[in-house]
């Protein structure tokens, strides 16, 4: 206690040693440069990854689309085919998580914690799988369709690819030559 009650007067005063006043003053320093790099530091994930993800979903729902528009218009019967895919939710990632369980007094405890891998000054989660998007429902405008056969196709074509159930699947038939 007393080295240091000496020390800070002899700071005080000005006694104090030349670099040990260069070493506080660069330790200060450096202190207060990593305090404002944090403050600059990079963006949050959700907002820097809004646009790619947007931008994946609409690609996604075009490959469906356009996929699907033309096997349907290979069916026997079927003509002009047009179809929309309606999407209920975006494309998920699921992350890998730490779980540790421990006994107390008789409670038991579950604590997860996202996984990470360093690389360097960078930590990154670890992610174990991409979930493509629910798919709400799929219209599809042909023509031919008036046939309860050729309909039921279609629909059976369309719930065994995307795997959706039959009720989130419309078949309508489309408009033929001078008919408004």
């Amino acid at each position: 206690m007393a080295d240091r009650h000496s020390l800070l007067t002899r700071w005080k005063n000005g006694k104090a040693d030349k670099p040990l006043k260069w070493a506080a003053i660069m330790l200060g320093v450096g202190i207060a440069l990593m305090a404002l790099s944090d403050l600059n530091g990079s963006e949050p994930p959700e907002e820097t990854a809004s646009e790619p993800v947007a931008a994946a979903e609409t690609d996604l729902k075009k490959n469906y689309e356009s996929e699907l528009t033309r096997v349907l218009n290979k069916i026997d019967g079927v003509s002009d085919v047009s179809v929309i895919v309606n999407l209920a939710s975006s494309e998920r990632s699921v992350y890998e998580k730490n779980v540790a369980s421990s006994k107390g007094s008789g409670e038991n405890t579950t604590d997860e914690q996202m996984a990470v891998i360093r690389n360097g000054d960078v930590e990154s989660p670890v992610m174990t799988e991409t979930r493509k998007p629910d798919i709400q429902g799929v219209l599809i405008v042909a023509k031919g369709v008036e046939r309860v056969q050729v309909k039921k196709r279609m629909v059976e074509a369309v719930t065994r690819v995307l795997g959706v159930p039959m009720h989130r699947v419309a078949v309508m038939p489309g408009k033929t030559g001078g008919k408004n």
